[in-house]
């Protein structure tokens, strides 16, 4: 088989005076020439790998960078429904139950309730609401009477809760004292009181 030298691509003569591993042509080892050219041939190979390994990183920075900037905006947005959720009904359940009954005893409560008609307490509820029912459960422990009215059952209602301007639901009237926080155990009691001292103030006066 003829000798063919990797560099110059001579074919080596028979008769060729160099030495065995030089070629005759270019004076180059055979050798050398082989391991050359298998370099030369191998470079624009390493060259895309790198190429592509380049491109691949990137692309994962491209995929991660969205993915957060997705997480951030699904975290807004629950966010902006956790607040406006509170916001809708006038508080959370656990500053109710936390507010509730502070103060009064139960005797005291009750004897209040005693003087109270279902007309003294207006209240805009909704059957949705956890604050209204928590509300409602207070009262009627106690034994208060009130009034009530679903916004989303009687439209009516809901454009009267709206043309008072309140908060979110529980919204309660107490003797002409609007609670537009939601409901206040303290400031319930209150209303009836300050509006109960007011009567038998007048009733005194008259007599």
């Amino acid at each position: 088989m003829p000798t063919i030298c990797a560099k110059c691509q001579l074919v080596r003569p028979e008769d060729a005076e160099a030495p065995v591993w030089q070629c005759p042509g270019c004076g180059v080892a055979y050798s050398k020439a082989a391991d050359a050219a298998r370099v030369s041939s191998s470079w624009p190979d390493r060259r895309l790998q790198k190429y592509a390994h380049v491109s691949s990183g990137a692309g994962d920075f491209a995929w991660s960078k969205w993915l957060l900037v997705l997480v951030l905006i699904v975290g807004l947005y629950l966010g902006y429904q956790m607040v406006h959720k509170r916001g809708s009904t006038g508080q959370g359940v656990g500053s109710i139950a936390s507010r509730v009954g502070r103060n009064d005893s139960a005797d005291q409560l009750a004897a209040l309730a005693a003087g109270t008609q279902a007309s003294d307490v207006f209240m805009f509820s909704a059957d949705w609401c956890p604050n209204c029912r928590e509300a409602k459960s207070w009262m009627d422990q106690h034994g208060f009477k009130y009034e009530q009215c679903d916004i989303d059952r009687d439209h009516g209602c809901q454009a009267r809760l709206a043309s008072l301007g309140g908060n979110g639901i529980p919204y309660l009237i107490v003797r002409g004292h609007h609670m537009r926080d939601g409901f206040d155990s303290q400031e319930f009691a209150a209303a009836l009181r300050s509006t109960q001292v007011s009567s038998e103030k007048q009733q005194g006066a008259e007599q």
